[in-house]
């Protein structure tokens, strides 16, 4: 297909409502009556939805419309007219919390709920940066036996990471805590790789719920290579 640059043939005050919403983007015009649009065939769409609800998240968690702007590479009028949108706001508000995670999953927004919660919730830039680095398969939530998993962090010295023994039980504690007074909590963030799962996310919350006798709870598995998804659901599909 050839690309033609839309100042040789749009007029002046077209091409400037244009620049508004997409400059600098290649944009497929569809023929009159064509029953799909590029945006759903190429996948455009859905990551405008993905990219779009991140913006929405990091604007209501106190992020700078021109900080935003930056990151995206979006005109600040652009990111305006994302956050700003009614029905943008009223939609799939994040929260940190199973019930919150499930609703992005079922608009296929999974990641995203990973992303915010990582983000915004746990202060855990390091480990959002890092599952951006390569394609993930994001699983759940879904309710697993907990047998199934161990802590990889606390203060013990075989854990992969060490932590500050009075600040990991009081953690604990502090989850026990919540959970007592029927408060709502995350799912555990865990990934799964040549067979084992590691508890990335939720170390305390996991410690609280075996110290209570719980014996199943919702957590999202994300899964790098292909390989191992298709382990995790031959050995695991039913819990889904």
């Amino acid at each position: 297909m050839k690309y033609i640059n839309a100042r040789d043939i749009l007029p002046e005050n077209i091409l400037k409502q244009l620049q508004t919403y997409a400059a600098g983007t290649l944009l497929y015009v569809p023929k009159e009556g064509e029953e799909k649009s590029w945006g759903e065939v190429s996948g455009y769409r859905a990551y405008l939805l993905k990219r779009n609800k991140m913006i929405l998240n990091f604007f209501q968690y106190g992020v700078s419309l021109d900080e935003i702007s930056n990151a995206y590479g979006l005109s600040e009028e652009t990111v305006k007219k994302i956050v700003y949108n009614k029905k943008n706001r009223a939609e799939l508000p994040f929260r940190p919390e199973v019930s919150s995670a499930e609703e992005y999953a079922e608009c296929g927004l999974l990641e995203e709920w990973v992303h915010s919660y990582l983000l915004f919730e746990r202060k855990n830039t390091e480990f959002s940066n890092g599952l951006y680095l390569e394609d993930r398969y994001f699983i759940g939530p879904v309710k697993m036996p907990l047998t199934l998993f161990h802590r990889s962090s606390g203060p013990e010295e075989q854990m992969k990471w060490r932590v500050d023994a009075t600040v990991f039980w009081h953690r604990v504690k502090d989850w026990t805590e919540r959970i007592a007074d029927g408060e709502t909590t995350p799912p555990l963030i865990i990934g799964y790789a040549d067979g084992e799962f590691e508890i990335n996310c939720g170390n305390p919350l996991f410690e609280a719920l075996t110290h209570i006798g719980r014996e199943s709870y919702s957590v999202i598995i994300w899964i790098t290579q292909r390989t191992d998804y298709e382990d995790f659901r031959e050995k695991y599909g039913d819990f889904e």
